[in-house]
């Protein structure tokens, strides 16, 4: 394609006034150069967050992120978005465009908004059918954007593993995605910043508008905004459960109470540049600024990756770390947890040798008795946070997955945070979580056994698993796609 024919603009300066200011100004005052991080491990409190702070927008909001949906919780982020622009806000949005919604007539009323503007990230030529139009150009199409940020009035930042969709803040009734992100305030916000505007004004990010030129008139604005409106009306009464669970969630209880607990410490904002698309899966420069990390780490590792194919060269490491005394812990999602069947068949055949080098090894259940973060029982869940511990001192939460498409295909983004309180805790829940919700891997003559946890059963077989998963995974792990997954 042709190069971005749109404008470029930048992140405005922090907001010295408005309810996001006050709450937070004295905040970064107290505790320069720093950065102050609350953790969101449950869904709606994780929703809660993003709502109010779009909510609480005066000057600006940037939103990126790779997936996109239209349903509950994507429908009310939205309309806040929009109410925003109403009362002045400038919006920036920008979205991977593999599983943009861009005929979404919701989009197209923010991006024909004064206040707002929507791109597309690494566009597809064929609108119709994106998937197929992958083949035409399949070097740079197959490279997508995976990073997930949302920053309001450069004052504080959500980052970490969730998209925008109801599976990510437990209103989901089918499924749950078991997820993890981090609520920024102070030093590493401006780092945050400069991303969004390094992807913003690339030459592969393109105006909406490029691709859905069509504007609507004011009666026909008027028609879909009162129909928006009606729709989330409709959804509040038909999931009062949610709502309930929304107004109790913890996040609103203590801004209620203004009295976050912020865990305060140095932060590193760590992340591909949108040139990686470019480069034919040869380097992971946000993995490459971790290699020191993981050199540095003298006693405990724990990586908790939905997605986890670590390939010879992984195992290799994890290997010469153990040997050097290291306790390396994985938590991975089962074959019966995974969203992605495709991915756990390139996993797998790596189990016996990680286990042989001495990686304690656990996958999450499709069905845990034990869910921190639902508020009801969804038919299934699915482990998709993304978070990094190093010797209980460091800890990296954001979108990169430890398989090949995460390290040298698509982008990513996170932040390595330096806390030994709040990395403890983590560790902590992490420890209860595989308690109540995993299956530890072990191998015995041979053969790979998973001991429940929590009933302390023991299965020969891969656990809960369909027969058709089964095959599912054995046929894809004949095909020669690792370097894909």
């Amino acid at each position: 394609m042709k190069p971005n024919p749109g404008e470029k603009s930048y992140a405005m300066p922090p907001a010295n006034s408005g309810k996001l200011a006050n709450f937070v100004t004295e905040l970064t005052t107290q505790n320069k150069n720093q950065t102050g991080v609350f953790t969101l491990g449950q869904g709606v409190d994780a929703f809660m967050s993003r709502v109010s702070l779009i909510n609480a927008a005066s000057s600006s909001i940037d939103l990126q992120y790779y997936i996109y949906n239209k349903d509950i919780t994507g429908n009310q982020i939205n309309y806040s978005l929009y109410l925003a622009a109403e009362r002045g806000v400038r919006v920036r949005i920008l979205l991977d465009d593999l599983k943009a919604p861009d005929s979404n007539p919701q989009l197209q009323i923010l991006n024909q908004h004064k206040n707002v503007e929507i791109k597309l990230f690494n566009p597809l030529p064929n609108r119709s059918n994106k998937a197929l139009g992958i083949l035409s150009d399949f070097s740079r199409l197959n490279s997508r954007m995976h990073n997930k940020s949302l920053t309001v009035d450069s004052l504080s930042s959500v980052i970490g593993g969730r998209n925008i969709g109801d599976e990510y803040f437990s209103a989901s009734h089918e499924v749950e995605f078991g997820d993890f992100d981090l609520l920024l305030i102070g030093d590493a916000v401006g780092d945050i910043n400069r991303q969004f505007d390094e992807y913003w004004n690339s030459e592969y990010s393109y105006p909406l508008s490029v691709f859905h030129p069509k504007r609507y008139s004011n009666e026909e604005t008027i028609e879909i905004l009162t129909k928006w409106d009606l729709e989330i009306s409709e959804a509040a009464q038909a999931e009062q459960e949610y709502v309930n669970a929304l107004k109790n969630s913890q996040f609103i209880e203590y801004i209620t109470e203004g009295a976050l607990p912020w865990s305060w410490g140095n932060a590193k904002v760590l992340y591909d540049p949108p040139n990686k698309i470019s480069a034919n899966g040869v380097t992971s420069p946000l993995l490459d600024d971790l290699a020191s990390t993981f050199a540095d780490t003298k006693h405990h590792l724990y990586i908790i990756s939905p997605y986890f194919v670590p390939g010879k060269a992984g195992t290799a490491y994890l290997k010469k770390m153990v040997e050097r005394g290291v306790n390396v812990t994985v938590l991975t999602n089962s074959l019966a947890a995974t969203d992605v069947v495709a991915v756990h068949s390139g996993y797998a055949p790596y189990r016996k040798a990680l286990l042989n080098a001495g990686v304690t090894l656990y996958e999450s259940k499709v069905t845990p008795n034990f869910k921190p973060t639902a508020w009801r029982g969804s038919t299934q869940a699915s482990l998709h946070a993304k978070s990094i511990i190093f010797d209980s001192k460091h800890i990296f939460v954001g979108s990169l997955n430890l398989d090949p498409r995460s390290m040298f295909i698509n982008t990513e983004i996170g932040v390595l945070f330096e806390n030994e309180e709040l990395t403890g805790k983590v560790i902590d829940t992490l420890k209860t979580a595989i308690t109540n919700s995993a299956y530890q891997v072990k191998l015995e003559d041979g053969e790979l056994l998973w001991y429940d946890m929590a009933s302390q059963k023991v299965y020969s077989k891969e656990p809960d698993a369909s027969i058709w998963r089964k095959i599912g995974a054995w046929f894809f792990r004949v095909l020669p796609i690792e370097d894909q997954l």
